[in-house]
């Protein structure tokens, strides 16, 4: 179980630091359409379009990172003053709630995705670029977080039992 959480924890550490340099491409997409328009006089016909699938792969890829480090929000009001094992308990109780919700967007995003593949769906801009990889960025976002929460609820189990953390 503890080298599922560690492998896990990799993989989060390892997909957000590819996703690190996504925020420095759409920064430079944004600021290459600025230039072009506001010096140039000349905008670009690709450069809204990148930048939103840039942002929306960086948006759904980067969940799992974020729960490695527990950086979504949690309902302060019953998790702030609670003890390490009382927080462990309530992620716990919570996980249905998120196995639910990765499961759900998993399928969705799938069938979503899988139409997208099948007719290599283009956007239907003069730039017309394939829609079909941002499409499945959904499913596999789901995906990674899903691993990442499973490997946070064998941590909280664990703590929740003995009191300690798991060493990742």
């Amino acid at each position: 179980m503890c080298s599922f959480v560690r492998i896990t924890n990799k993989i989060s550490e390892w997909s957000g630091e590819i996703l690190m340099w996504f925020s420095w491409i759409l920064t430079f997409i944004i600021m290459w359409e600025i230039i072009a328009r506001t010096f140039f006089n000349h905008p670009t016909t690709w450069a809204h379009e990148a930048s939103v699938m840039v942002f929306g792969a960086l948006t759904i890829l980067s969940g799992a990172y974020t729960l490695r480090y527990r950086g979504h929000v949690n309902m302060d009001l019953f998790y702030v003053n609670r003890t390490v094992r009382g927080k462990a308990i309530l992620d716990v109780l919570s996980f249905p709630f998120f196995f639910v919700f990765c499961i759900t967007i998993i399928w969705l995003g799938w069938e979503f995705a899988f139409r997208a593949v099948k007719v290599l769906e283009v956007s239907q801009s003069d730039w017309a670029p394939p829609l079909w990889p941002i499409k499945l960025a959904i499913p596999l976002g789901a995906v990674l977080l899903l691993l990442q929460g499973c490997a946070n609820l064998i941590s909280a189990v664990y703590t929740a039992v003995t009191g300690k953390g798991v060493e990742s």
